[in-house]
């Protein structure tokens, strides 16, 4: 065996490691490579450009300070995308980052070399950035806006819709638009609407987007609509070539004309309680209780409010003149806005409950509401005509006195007969009393009238009584305000005292129970008043009342007792 000298197996493993670092050094050197280069080489003022930074090695990190490029482009957007392939056998990678930048100006532009870990740097690159196209004469650019204000012309009245249209008009595909919307200051803005279209300018066809804004100046003076602003990018396709697979576009620019109008206030000759300026007002009514109520129950009476170029939060309530002998409950005001796509459109109802109080004919008075005209700017008045109801007494009215006798009278008071006739009628006469005072003897011994025998008329009467004591005990048990006020009333105009007129706030007057008073005039608050809808808890007024009609009917007893003999004597 032949051994090797020690100096030249040193020599050997010093080789050996020189070569190991240097395979080393090359391939680092070969993975963290990162090249960088243009998709196009020039451009158009406007249109935007790919930079791509690409590298074969998954493990490098391809990200870089940008900030250097800020001083001649804006950064649009950056995105990654990684490719995968496998050749041979052999697998290879290649990542890319692809950075989308808009020139800020027109010239030679240079992207400066770009640092990434590893050490890896490219080169310096120069884009051509040629000026925009400058418009012909007359000729209208491929994208502008158009600021439309109606009525065109004023007067222009503070609260009073303005319809206000933005049109875009754009010839080539419009990509990444925005646009602010309007916002002028002391005014409310609403999108109602937004429409597409085409239209010719010029000869030229556009594609239009139109979106309709309602305006509400909020205060009288100057009204500025500032510029609106618009930003996106148009997809151009060259003459010349009818497929183009990949084109970035040219991004774009606009704003539109600031406009300026005149808000006047309220005209000093407009003679309303309430400024309420519109293109129309319309006024109507629903009555949903018919024709004729008795004293006590409600008449409800629903005035309708519509309004073009108001929201239902303008509106005012039509003011009543006073009612003599009957009592308003309103409502809670119910509305809603809609629009036609280029006005608002209010609508609010008024719900009132009206109770009369006294029997007679209730008059639903007319109802005026004066209103500013803003089409022919002049005052007009809306009117709602008047409503007669018969109200009828709620008490059983006293049966008619007997018809006087038709037979002809001398001075002396006594009728006038022949001599003829009289016998005759007496004899008929005679005949007749014989024959009832017969009947009425054979009903005599046929039956025996006895004191626990009670008529049949008295006994549907307390059932009635019963059904509706009934259904006021389970309204109030369920805390509803309004049935429990209906069927208590009903009672009141069937079974209740004389004293009350078939009126529940008469019989809160005239009872001698202070806490059922009380609790009567809380239900009819309850039932029409501010408090309606609200939870109402019927329990203490079920109890005070009970309480009274079981004291009401012991006193009537023993009154009963005393002023009335008995018809029959009793039986021991």
């Amino acid at each position: 065996m032949v051994k090797q000298s020690l100096p030249g197996r040193r020599t050997w493993m010093t080789g050996m490691l020189t070569l190991a670092l240097c395979l080393c050094v090359a391939l680092h050197a070969s993975a963290a490579d990162v090249s960088a280069q243009l998709d196009r080489s020039s451009v158009v003022e406007g249109e935007t450009v790919t930079l791509v930074l690409q590298t074969e090695d998954p493990q490098q990190s391809l990200e870089t300070e940008l900030d250097v490029l800020s001083r001649d482009f804006y950064i649009i957007n950056k995105r990654s995308e990684t490719q995968m392939s496998i050749v041979n056998g052999r697998q290879t990678a290649v990542v890319r980052e692809l950075v989308t930048l808009e020139p800020k100006r027109s010239g030679r532009l240079t992207i400066p070399p770009l640092s990434f870990r590893g050490g890896s740097v490219t080169q310096a690159m120069t884009l051509m950035v040629k000026p925009a196209p400058e418009l012909a004469p007359g000729e209208l650019p491929p994208v502008f806006i158009e600021v439309e204000v109606e009525p065109r012309e004023g007067p222009y009245y503070v609260h009073a819709q303005l319809s206000l249209k933005v049109r875009i008009f754009y010839q080539q595909n419009l990509t990444e638009a925005a646009i602010n919307p309007p916002a002028p200051d002391q005014a409310s803005v609403r999108l109602l609407d937004e429409v597409p279209y085409q239209a010719d300018r010029n000869g030229e066809r556009y594609r239009v987007l139109e979106r309709r804004y309602a305006v509400f100046p909020e205060r009288s003076g100057d009204l500025v609509i500032p510029p609106l602003h618009l930003t996106g990018r148009l997809i151009e396709r060259p003459a010349d070539r009818l497929w183009q697979p990949s084109v970035s576009g040219r991004r774009v620019r606009i704003e539109s004309d600031p406009v300026t109008l005149e808000i006047s206030p309220r005209p000093p000759e407009f003679s309303g309680d309430s400024w309420l300026p519109a293109r129309r007002v319309d006024l109507a009514q629903q009555i949903t209780d018919g024709e004729s109520v008795t004293v006590g129950e409600p008449v409800t009476r629903t005035v309708i409010l519509d309004a073009v170029g108001l929201d239902e939060h303008m509106l005012e309530e039509p003011v009543w003149p006073d009612l003599a002998d009957a009592r308003i409950y309103p409502d809670q005001p119910q509305g809603v806005s809609r629009d036609d796509g280029t006005w608002v459109l209010g609508h609010r109802e008024y719900r009132y409950a009206v109770v009369p109080e006294q029997p007679g004919e209730l008059v639903l008075p007319e109802v005026r509401l004066a209103w500013w005209d803003t089409v022919a700017n002049r005052e007009r008045v809306a009117v709602l005509p008047e409503h007669r109801v018969t109200v009828m007494p709620s008490a059983v009215p006293s049966p008619p006195a007997a018809t006087p006798d038709a037979t002809p009278v001398t001075a002396a008071g006594k009728p006038v007969v022949s001599a003829t006739g009289s016998v005759r009628a007496w004899q008929f006469l005679s005949l007749a009393l014989g024959v009832l005072w017969l009947l009425t003897l054979a009903l005599l011994l046929r039956r025996r009238p006895t004191a626990s025998s009670a008529p049949a008329l008295a006994s549907e009467r307390d059932e009635r009584e019963k059904t509706l004591l009934l259904a006021f005990r389970r309204a109030c048990a369920d805390g509803d305000a309004r049935s429990a006020y209906d069927a208590l009333g009903r009672w009141v105009r069937r079974h209740g005292p004389a004293a009350a007129g078939g009126s529940l706030m008469m019989l809160a007057r005239v009872v001698d129970d202070a806490g059922l008073a009380e609790a009567l005039r809380g239900l009819d608050a309850a039932a029409f008043g501010a408090a309606a809808g609200e939870p109402w808890e019927g329990g203490p007024l079920h109890r005070a009342f009970e309480g009274w009609r079981r004291q009401r009917g012991t006193v009537a007893k023993g009154r009963d007792e005393v002023a009335v003999p008995e018809l029959y004597t009793p039986v021991r």
